[in-house]
């Protein structure tokens, strides 16, 4: 009899029937790291493409839609007044001519508002708060039924340079979502300076919605214009956190860390401790 293949045999059906201790992981059940990050991202450039798209839709309609037929109409009564002009009709080519006047200024707002989403060049001229003060009038002049309330406590030297497009990206973001989302009849803006700590809140009262849910499960418009906040608030170096409750509203509060950022921004010493003693009394 042949001992060692015995043996063998025997050792290996007993491994067989031993358990393994360690149970097998449920691959189908623990999501993938690189998969998460793989359906987030293809989410957000979703939600970008829909963005810019519509976008794209917005800038057609305003050039397409409203400037060119007001200044058709424009030239029409331009041409109008001109030629009632050598017929000795002075107050009807006069009318016309206020009338045309009276719609280019209309395109030149529109263009101008439009120019102002796309890049805020109120922004550089103005500053931040003057920036945020314009865009507050233009955001109730468009949205007459919110009433918004502006807390503002800072000075525009209290606001880094670098954090100033930033900041007023996140509030359009923000308030285009109470614009189109949220049924809030107010809105609040605080911006202040706290302990080294810059904070931008803007909170609504209105139907709010699911967190939780949208962190899973966002796609469209509204999760792009919330998706975009935190990119803003976390490529120029702060926090942002979004709270809501379904028909309690919601709250956008944003941090920034002003001394961390002023350090960040400060020259690195070129010289050895001392040296520019040494140098200056060379």
């Amino acid at each position: 009899m042949d001992v060692v293949p015995a043996l063998t045999e025997s050792a290996e059906r007993r491994t067989a029937a031993r358990p393994d201790p360690r149970p097998a992981e449920p691959t189908a059940q623990r999501p993938d790291a690189g998969g998460r990050i793989e359906s987030e991202f293809k989410r957000l450039c979703d939600g970008l493409l829909k963005r810019l798209e519509s976008d794209r839709a917005r800038v057609a309609s305003v050039i397409g839609d409203d400037v060119v037929s007001v200044i058709t109409m424009a030239r029409y009564l331009i041409d109008d007044a001109a030629q009632r002009l050598p017929r000795g009709e002075l107050e009807d080519a006069s009318e016309a001519l206020q009338n045309a006047s009276a719609r280019l200024r209309d395109a030149t707002q529109e263009l101008v508002s439009l120019c102002s989403d796309l890049k805020p060049r109120v922004l550089d001229d103005l500053g931040l708060l003057l920036a945020l003060s314009w865009h507050l009038r233009e955001f109730s002049r468009e949205n007459r039924a919110i009433f918004v309330s502006p807390r503002i406590t800072v000075t525009e030297t209290d606001v880094p340079a670098e954090l100033k497009l930033p900041l007023f990206r996140i509030v359009q973001a923000a308030l285009i979502n109470v614009a189109r989302h949220s049924k809030a009849s107010a809105a609040r803006l605080y911006l202040s300076v706290f302990e080294g700590e810059l904070r931008l809140s803007i909170e609504d009262n209105g139907v709010g919605f699911d967190v939780e849910r949208w962190r899973h499960r966002r796609t469209g418009h509204e999760g792009c214009g919330l998706a975009l906040m935190l990119r803003w608030a976390e490529t120029s170096g702060g926090h942002c956190s979004i709270e809501a409750t379904p028909r309690h509203g919601a709250r956008v509060l944003v941090t920034w860390r002003v001394q961390a950022l002023a350090a960040e921004a400060a020259p690195p010493e070129s010289l050895e401790p001392g040296a520019s003693r040494v140098a200056a009394g060379a």
